[in-house]
């Protein structure tokens, strides 16, 4: 007696489907792409009056129907499920059959089609071969029904199920799964349908060598995703052994471990190592895969690949977020010296930098594996904020009391790199009051140009005569800052050349390495000679060289963040100044270069400082010591107050 299996289908014949999209002209805005339209049956057969239900498996929603032709076939939607009804009485063509197709539509215009034919009688047709197929055990193989008239049965002999599993009919496949070898004589699977048609399909399982379809894999760290591996022939009830080296196979799986489901193996990392994964099934065939996990890769918390330190006093650390241990730091080199003070790797796996001066550099770590990580680490300039309450003094007339040979200076450059935060009449950056003085004019609060401030005698040849009243020289360009909304970073140079014929040549601006053409405040001095020198002891006010005030006057402020400041003992051209006017010279540099006299770089990127050292040749005779901004200044600490620094260029 024979065990049927019994399932009700409505008869559909499988051909390829093709979809259209359109995209919707009118959308302007970005919106997440419109998901595929698919249908699991684009083409169907139906007897005149039958009806099928096909199942939209992917779409946009909102879908509706339209049969091409009504009068063979009419279309109903419900949710996911197209309902195709065949007409009782539809015309149809010699051949005895005929066609028409619906469209099925969701709100995103993608677009589905359904091939729908009709007949009075279908023969019963499946995709498998006459004489039937062979499996090994565990092999599963779809059997498609081609056409047929509906309500099928499938039966296999009594007993047959040792062999076989069929599984249930879903639209027009079933599964067929081997169990077990049959021997030469196959297992025949039988397909009727409500017209009494009938097919038989013999199926044989046969015994078979293991065969994979790849014998190694290898994984770029232990937290890979998993790998998969086909068997392509095998006899089922799997299992796996696991060899490292000349060891001892064994079921623990420290490297890899291997699972099989439906004839596919799936390998998940676990550690770095070599192993061999030895498959073997349940009649004893066995192949071995070679397995390589590779170390992981050294990787810092939130994946960085850098380092960045806001000034040269700044120590910052990160933690190594993934390796393999063992973490260790080069030696620092000469280059990271130039740049770091130290740098080392506590037993929490912490990389801690202590910053030298500023500049990048390129720490090496190693781990047990030997995997190694190159970090360029920057030490990154910041401007010390000068606000109404700070302002740097430089007693620059102590200086020249054993510095004689400097008083008198034939020529002479101020540098400063800088971003005004406010604006303000007579506000200052760098220069001695009465001598030679950078700041900005004084025509109301806003608006303002900048302006070399200086002293003119009528006579050259007698420098204790009579002086111009207050020589002003005023850039064309106004000065942009927070308070006007138009704050930006500027690297303005003013220079005295004693050796030149013409104040129009004595006294130069360049705002950012151009330079600028300057409007005196006077005809008086508007081309006449210069004085032959800058007495530097000459200085008023607060009787220094000052940086963010002048005049000893509380309200003659800096306002403005100061990256560097220069000062030289020469003329600078302007090819000169373009060539490093965004260059944080070191210390060595600084010191060694003789033209050099002052050099500030407020870059420590801490607070409680009174001092910022002189870093040029003239040494700490010109340090740079923090005060207060008031009526009568004193000497006081520096705030933890920085912004970070952009090289100035043309606007």
């Amino acid at each position: 007696m024979k065990r049927k299996l019994s399932f009700l289908f409505l008869s559909a014949i499988t051909l390829p489907f093709f979809m259209v999209s359109c995209s919707d002209d009118k959308e302007s805005q970005e919106v997440e792409p419109a998901t595929d339209l698919v249908v699991d049956n684009s083409s169907v057969t139906l007897l005149q009056g039958d009806e099928i239900t096909v199942g939209i498996t992917s779409g946009n929603g909102d879908y509706y129907v339209k049969p091409f032709d009504e009068s063979v076939a009419t279309a109903t939607v419900n949710g996911n499920k197209v309902t195709i009804k065949a007409k009782e009485n539809s015309h149809l063509e010699e051949n005895n059959r005929i066609e028409t197709t619906v469209l099925v539509v969701d709100g995103r215009k993608k677009v589905a089609r359904i091939q729908v034919q009709v007949a009075k009688l279908w023969d019963l047709t499946a995709d498998s071969p006459e004489d039937g197929f062979d499996l090994f055990i565990g092999e599963k193989r779809l059997v498609k029904i081609l056409t047929g008239n509906g309500d099928y049965e499938i039966s296999i002999p009594d007993g047959a199920d040792k062999y076989l599993e069929v599984g249930e009919l879903s639209g027009q496949v079933f599964p067929v799964t081997a169990k077990f070898e049959t021997g030469a004589e196959p297992v025949e699977i039988t397909v009727t349908d409500k017209k009494g048609k009938m097919i038989v399909i013999p199926v044989v399982v046969n015994i078979v060598d293991l065969t994979l379809k790849s014998n190694e894999a290898l994984f770029s760290e232990p937290d890979a995703e998993a790998q998969y591996i086909t068997i392509e022939k095998g006899n089922g009830g799997y299992s796996f052994t696991y060899q490292v080296g000349d060891g001892e196979p064994t079921t623990e799986a420290t490297i890899v471990e291997a699972t099989e489901k439906e004839n596919l193996i799936t390998l998940k990392p676990k550690a770095r190592g070599e192993v061999k994964v030895i498959v073997t099934d349940q009649k004893g065939s066995e192949k071995e895969i070679a397995v390589t996990v590779n170390p992981y890769e050294i990787k810092l918390e939130d994946n960085a690949t850098s380092m960045t330190i806001n000034g040269f006093e700044v120590s910052e650390e990160v933690a190594i977020a993934r390796g393999n241990g063992g973490y260790q730091l080069a030696a620092l080199t000469d280059d990271n010296k130039k740049y770091l003070k130290s740098a080392e790797i506590d037993e929490n796996g912490r990389l801690k930098v202590e910053a030298a001066w500023l500049g990048t550099t390129t720490l090496t770590i190693t781990d047990a594996a030997g995997k190694s990580l190159e970090l360029p680490v920057t030490v990154m300039p910041m401007a010390a904020l000068l606000e109404a309450d700070r302002c740097f003094k430089i007693d620059i007339k102590k200086f020249l009391e054993t510095n004689q040979s400097l008083d008198n200076m034939q020529q002479l450059t101020f540098e400063m790199v800088f971003y005004p935060t406010y604006s303000r009449a007579l506000q200052s950056f760098i220069g001695l009051e009465g001598v030679f003085l950078l700041r900005c004019e004084s025509a109301g609060d806003t608006d303002l140009r900048f302006e070399i401030a200086t002293k003119i005698h009528k006579d050259p040849n007698n420098l204790s005569g009579d002086r111009y009243n207050d020589p002003r020289f005023r850039s064309q360009q106004k000065m942009g800052n927070d308070r006007q909304g138009n704050g930006k970073w500027y690297h303005l140079t003013i220079v005295f050349d004693g050796t030149q014929s013409s104040t129009k040549e004595a006294y130069k601006m360049y705002i950012n390495g151009v330079r600028e053409e300057l409007t005196p405040a006077s005809s008086d001095y508007a081309d006449v000679r210069p004085d032959p020198y800058l007495v530097l002891s000459s200085v008023s006010g607060d009787n220094a060289l000052m940086i963010g005030r002048s005049g000893n006057n509380r309200y003659r402020l800096g306002y403005c963040g100061v990256a560097q400041a220069r000062m030289w003992k020469t003329a600078r051209t302007e090819e000169q100044i373009k060539a490093d006017m965004c260059k944080f010279y070191s210390r060595e540099e600084a010191q060694a270069n003789a033209d050099l006299l002052g050099y500030w770089v407020p870059s420590n990127g801490v607070g409680d400082i009174s001092v910022f050292p002189n870093y040029g040749s003239a040494g700490e005779g010109l340090d740079a010591v923090v005060y207060n901004n008031d009526e009568s200044i004193k000497a006081v600490t520096f705030p933890n107050r920085y912004k970070k620094v952009e090289c100035p260029h043309s606007y």
